[in-house]
């Protein structure tokens, strides 16, 4: 990730005087009419359907083992591949998530010279997902802060802001205590489940 979900029914039967058919006993000549006045039939119990929540496989708390981006570290070249592990999400079932990186280092390298990209800080987001994509619909708050170095050094502190229209999506598949993310711009991302919040299958 460059920075993450009814329908009721009711039958009302009947308006006005109903007549029912009581039968007293055996035989075609041992039933009586009885009007019911002023009693409607009664009314079905209504049904209703929640909707669908979050995959549960989802949600909880996750460690990037490794992870892959193409990021244009330079703005006059071509975006470069940056590798690295540790970027941490908690998944929760209202749809809000958090995302923490501390000291969290992605290497690349440009004409034989290594280049990093260090983040620290959190963001907040909001994400909602199918079976198979996972949609990061805003990022609502955030302390993210990136630091780029090459051989010269220090070269540049971005900060990051919040996007309340981010709408990224990404491709996933989860099993149990595994994920993997990737999407179309290049990104690619392993995961493994932590302690930080509940397991579901």
């Amino acid at each position: 990730m460059v920075a993450l979900f009814a329908v009721a029914a009711a039958a009302v039967l009947g308006a006005g005087a109903l007549t029912a058919v009581a039968v007293t006993g055996s035989g075609p000549d041992r039933a009586a009419v009885v009007e019911s006045d002023d009693r409607p039939s009664p009314t079905p119990p209504t049904t209703t359907e929640r909707p669908a929540g979050p995959p549960l496989c989802l949600v909880g708390s996750w460690e990037s083992a490794e992870e892959r981006s193409m990021v244009r570290f330079y703005t006059d070249n071509d975006p470069i591949l940056f590798t690295g592990s540790g970027r941490r999400y908690e998944f929760r079932p209202d749809g809000t998530g958090t995302e923490r990186q501390d000291n969290v280092v992605l290497t690349g390298s440009y004409q034989g010279n290594e280049l990093r990209i260090v983040a620290n800080g959190t963001n907040e987001f909001r994400w909602t997902a199918t079976d198979r994509q996972l949609t990061y619909v805003a990022r609502t708050a955030t302390t993210m802060t990136y630091t780029m170095f090459d051989q010269r050094g220090l070269i540049a502190t971005q900060p990051l802001e919040p996007e309340p229209a981010l709408n990224e999506v990404d491709d996933y598949t989860c099993e149990g205590t595994r994920a993997v993310e990737s999407n179309a711009s290049g990104y690619r991302a392993r995961w493994v489940r932590t302690d930080g919040s509940g397991v579901y299958g």
